[in-house]
């Protein structure tokens, strides 16, 4: 039998302060639930493991709320996708633009961090896994990031993960680096899976989930087509089959239809510059491939998106930094380090 690897993190008892940095160090920002909330009420309570290129945990908490903006993503460069199995929670919601979904015990949470998202959390205890983007990249359609998924503990392949995870969770120090490797692919493979089959549309549908449906639609479309510098709301209108008065009504929630087209852009563009590995890639290269005819016009659309420029994000990746080098001594520090490690490898 292997012995026991050292746990990574055992803290069951941790205030608002150690919360609050420890979050922001690693993934985004951790508000109290209201302005009357008591800091000297929080608690919250970490204990997991790091594998080779990924982390498992539980992780339990008092009411706040957490937020992971477009700018955080240009600034930790975090590619991965957080798997969570909520085991108790209560009025939970997750918010991506104009939608939200409740979560309920039992829920499994696919969660993009390239994604920006904002969670408000009530009381709640829940197991994450984290997987590196390599880790799904074979088995996903199209380089691209995804919506938030919410799936129900009912479907075999649902619950497949969630005893797989338990499974890597209870048992992860007495593993050989060969059977994590194999259940960490396995789950990947199950993830992807339900990734690639993307939010599900109730059969019958009523008037509301025809919008959803038609705006769901047009995303898609956006985007397989982002690269188009010529694409437009004709183009699109055209494919759904409605007008464009139709199509920019479905956009209104998201800021509008050249919004969203900018917002898929730009998400592409900052995976492009983070992948890139060196400075001598050409802004105009990383521009024409997200749909830009002009860097000029790229880089004024990067920086009002994310706050720096993409000559900042490529100097950062041909110093070797790859955001690597801000990761200090907080909570989530080892754990970062091993996500970081599998996208540089």
């Amino acid at each position: 039998m292997n012995e026991p690897r050292p746990e990574v993190i055992y803290r069951p008892s941790i205030n608002w302060d150690e919360w609050r940095e420890g979050v922001a160090e690693a993934t985004g920002e951790a508000c109290l639930a209201s302005n009357t909330a008591s800091p000297d009420a929080f608690g919250a309570g970490v204990r997991g493991f790091r594998y080779k290129s990924g982390f498992v945990a539980t992780i339990n908490a008092t009411p706040h709320r957490f937020i992971r903006s477009s700018q955080r993503i240009a600034r930790d460069g975090m590619d991965a996708v957080f798997v969570q199995f909520y085991d108790h929670t209560h009025n939970c919601v997750t918010h991506m633009g104009q939608e939200s979904v409740e979560l309920q015990p039992g829920h499994l949470i696919v969660q993009d961090m390239a994604e920006p998202f904002v969670v408000d959390h009530s009381s709640y205890k829940l197991m994450t896994l984290a997987l590196p983007r390599t880790a799904l990249a074979p088995f996903l359609h199209g380089d691209r990031t995804y919506p938030t998924l919410c799936l129900p503990a009912t479907g075999g392949s649902t619950n497949a993960v969630i005893s797989m995870m338990q499974l890597l969770r209870g048992q992860l120090g007495y593993l050989s680096d060969e059977d994590v490797t194999s259940i960490v692919e396995c789950i990947a493979k199950l993830v992807a899976n339900q990734m690639n089959n993307g939010p599900r549309i109730p059969y019958a549908l009523d008037e509301n989930n025809q919008t959803a449906a038609r705006f769901l639609q047009a995303a898609e479309y956006i985007s397989r087509t982002y690269t188009n510098p010529r694409l437009n709301s004709t183009e699109v209108a055209h494919h759904l089959n409605v007008s464009r008065t139709t199509l920019y009504r479905l956009f209104e929630p998201m800021g509008g239809f050249m919004a969203f087209l900018r917002y898929i852009r730009m998400k592409h563009a900052m995976r492009k510059l983070l992948r890139s590995g060196s400075d001598t890639v050409k802004i105009q290269q990383i521009a024409e491939s997200c749909g830009f005819s002009h860097a000029s016009s790229f880089t004024r659309s990067f920086k009002e998106h994310y706050g720096v420029s993409p000559r900042d994000i490529l100097m950062d990746v041909a110093a070797g930094q790859d955001h690597k080098t801000r990761i200090s001594s907080g909570i989530f520090s080892n754990w970062l380090t091993s996500l970081k490690e599998a996208k540089l490898n």
